[in-house]
């Protein structure tokens, strides 16, 4: 498998994953929506509320991971010279690099990840 097919699948599953957590999201706001005008005991509401707040919690994790698969597309493409306008990339997911970010990847890690891509 090419560096370029590699991207590619990469953001393919980067835009799946935004299109699911959207869906995700737009769903969780009309459950939170018919919950405030239910008329159930404070209890059970407050049970639906923690639930809905577990959910945008694991949305929020579930964007952490998508933005180390844009920096591992990112890292791959200026270090194999690769042309990352193509790929529509975020411009918040530049580069791996200590420095910038407590979520990095060490370069084990992302050897494993594109090692995992291409088998």
């Amino acid at each position: 498998m090419k560096y370029e097919e590699l991207i590619s699948q990469l953001c393919e599953v980067i835009k799946e994953s935004e299109n699911n957590a959207q869906l995700i999201y737009d769903s969780a706001e009309i459950i939170d929506s018919i919950n405030t005008s239910l008329d159930i005991p404070l209890h059970k509401k407050e049970k639906i509320q923690n639930s809905l707040s577990d959910i945008y919690g694991l949305l929020q994790h579930q964007d952490l991971h998508r933005q180390k698969i844009e920096r591992v597309v990112n890292f791959v493409c200026e270090k194999n010279n690769i042309d990352k306008s193509q790929y529509n990339l975020a411009p918040s997911a530049k580069n791996i690099d200590a420095n910038d970010s407590e979520e990095t990847l060490s370069d084990e890690e992302l050897e494993l990840l594109i090692k995992q891509m291409q088998s």
